[in-house]
């Protein structure tokens, strides 16, 4: 009988068996009811030995108990399925017969899931958002005890990560490398969730840190996102160098920035840059500094970034070195230059000029025009 000819299977019920022709070696037993495979199959390796095992039911779906084995007959992974959707416990063990995997389904997804490494440690770990199973319950933060501090390994046992959970809901979360040194760690503050990195990375070309140092933050605007979403609005992002100085922050209202902040690593202020007013209104201040603190210019400018109001650069000495005062933005957004002045290092004035509309210079007398 060829069991892909469904004329020879029509109306014949029973147990087909497939066999090797040479070996005489099983390969697969199937149920016919009717002409059809409804029932218990099973499924043989070449040497024979049960591979999976499970029901169909009228639909051609799994329903029922469904198994995979290991070549030496362990038990290799097991689930309940549903008209071929899992439902319930799903459990998976290694070749020694060790947990390797704990799931729940249910409402046709993954509820919770736990993976374990060879010594029998949490490696991996998604928590439900009410209880689903008693394994749950320790790890996730279910019942009288309250929040849960779990740890989460990884294969050769070492510390991965710690997590904190409330009635399934992840609170705070710390991760560590395979050295051992933190590399991440999520929390809420203020209802806030707030992302911090380090690293034991030292400057390029130097040696590393004896000790991770905090590199990066973001924190987020208040919203219902799950702690490590990495999505939503900002609200504050900051960057240090790896001898732990603040080098840059970033400020956000409604999603966009609003104060950008900038240092060298010596800790002087390298930039300062402020947004104000919204649309057409909107200007963009800057303030720039050298690395020994003193001011290099500062600039204002429009929404399209024109420069609009007035621009100033200073010398090394700080002194004031050249201004010039743009107009305010015209019907089609666009400004004019419209005076020029400039100083030498000792402040003595050296050019003060009006820009005529047509692009002339009305020069102030006694004083040499720019160029």
């Amino acid at each position: 009988m060829n069991p892909a000819n469904g004329a020879e299977l029509a109306g014949e019920s029973g147990l087909l068996q497939c066999r090797d022709p040479a070996t005489g070696r099983p390969q697969r037993e199937q149920t016919l009811r009717e002409g059809r495979f409804v029932g218990p199959e099973r499924f043989f390796d070449r040497e024979g030995r049960l591979l999976r095992e499970r029901t169909v039911n009228e639909r051609g779906n799994s329903e029922g108990r469904t198994a995979e084995f290991w070549p030496d007959g362990r038990l290799r992974r097991e689930e309940h399925a549903v008209n071929g959707r899992p439902q319930g416990p799903a459990r998976s063990f290694d070749s020694q017969g060790r947990l390797e995997r704990l799931a729940f389904h249910g409402d046709g997804r993954e509820l919770f899931s736990v993976s374990y490494n060879p010594a029998g440690q949490p490696t991996r770990l998604a928590c439900p958002e009410r209880s689903a199973m008693p394994e749950d319950r320790s790890l996730c933060g279910f019942g009288p005890a309250g929040a849960a501090d779990t740890l989460l390994y990884f294969q050769d046992g070492g510390k991965a990560a710690q997590r904190r959970y409330e009635n399934g809901r992840l609170m705070a979360s710390s991760e560590w490398n395979a050295d051992g040194a933190q590399t991440s760690e999520w929390l809420f503050e203020h209802g806030r969730r707030v992302f911090r990195r380090y690293s034991a990375d030292g400057p390029s070309g130097a040696a590393r840190l004896p000790a991770p140092v905090r590199r990066e933050e973001r924190i987020h605007e208040p919203d219902a996102r799950p702690l490590t979403d990495r999505g939503g609005q900002l609200a504050v992002q900051r960057r240090w160098s790896a001898n732990g100085q603040l080098i840059e922050q970033t400020r956000y209202a409604a999603g966009r920035e609003t104060l950008e902040e900038r240092w060298y690593a010596n800790g002087e202020r390298r930039e300062r840059t402020v947004l104000t007013g919204v649309g057409a209104a909107a200007r963009l201040q800057g303030e720039f500094f050298r690395d020994d603190g003193r001011l290099t210019h500062r600039s204002l400018f429009t929404a399209d970034r024109l420069p609009t109001g007035v621009q100033q650069r200073f010398h090394a000495n700080g002194q004031l070195a050249s201004e010039e005062t743009y107009s305010a933005p015209d019907s089609r957004g666009r400004t004019r230059l419209e005076v020029r002045r400039q100083w030498a290092e000792d402040g003595e004035l050296m050019a003060d000029d009006v820009l005529l509309e047509d692009g002339s210079r009305q020069r102030k007398p006694g004083l040499p025009s720019t160029p």
